[in-house]
């Protein structure tokens, strides 16, 4: 059942409110891709939504809590792994998978690149709502991950490490995913060597990783 929407007075909002919420929303994701996320103002919003600051403080009691309204549907997109979807149990051909993993988060951020800045920012800054919201974000790429670690041809007593080494592999992916840009020499070989160590650790477990981030 779906949570329904109120103002920040806790009054239920019509039609018209809805729409109001929804073009602040968006002018909020334009200033941010404009300005940065510190330099984005409340008043810069709603000027450009052609309403008021007292406006939006009856939607959102600030920038932050409107941004995790932005998040909270890129966050559950990520944790349903839904984009991992048509690689799901093929890893028999290793970096066949390892780079359609690598190009479907990287093609997940870039696609929501403005929130996740905001979400990566406000993380690394300690907000408790935004690591939660991280956290969901990239749950989707570690079960990926840590079912295809666990699923490898492995030793006795391997499978304790498959959590640890998707979730460096997870951190390592989440880091690279920030700083790339797909029209530059570099990223591809940065891509070839994510490939190159995810493919090593799906087949050698968390030493793998450890060695190939070392």
């Amino acid at each position: 059942m779906t949570e329904e929407i109120r103002t920040t007075a806790g009054r239920p909002i019509g039609a018209r409110g809805l729409k109001t919420r929804s073009q602040l929303l968006l002018c909020l994701k334009e200033v941010l891709a404009e300005h940065g996320y510190h330099a984005t103002r409340v008043i810069d919003v709603a000027r450009r939504a052609r309403t008021s600051p007292a406006t939006f403080y009856q939607y959102f009691a600030d920038v932050d809590a409107a941004v995790l309204d932005l998040a909270r549907p890129v966050a559950q997109e990520g944790s349903d792994g839904l984009i991992y979807a048509e690689i799901g149990s093929g890893w028999g051909g290793g970096r066949n998978a390892a780079g359609s993993t690598v190009d479907a988060f990287f093609a997940f951020w870039r696609e929501h690149e403005v929130v996740l800045r905001v979400v990566d920012l406000r993380a690394a800054e300690e907000d408790s709502r935004f690591t939660e919201i991280r956290r969901r974000m990239l749950s989707g790429l570690l079960g990926h991950l840590e079912y295809a670690i666990t699923a490898r041809p492995s030793s006795p007593g391997a499978a304790d490490e498959s959590f640890a080494a998707a979730e460096a592999l997870t951190v390592l992916l989440a880091a690279a995913a920030g700083r790339q840009d797909p029209e530059t020499a570099d990223s591809q070989v940065v891509r070839q060597m994510l490939v190159e160590i995810i493919a090593r650790a799906v087949s050698g477990g968390t030493a793998a990783v450890q060695l190939s981030t070392a």
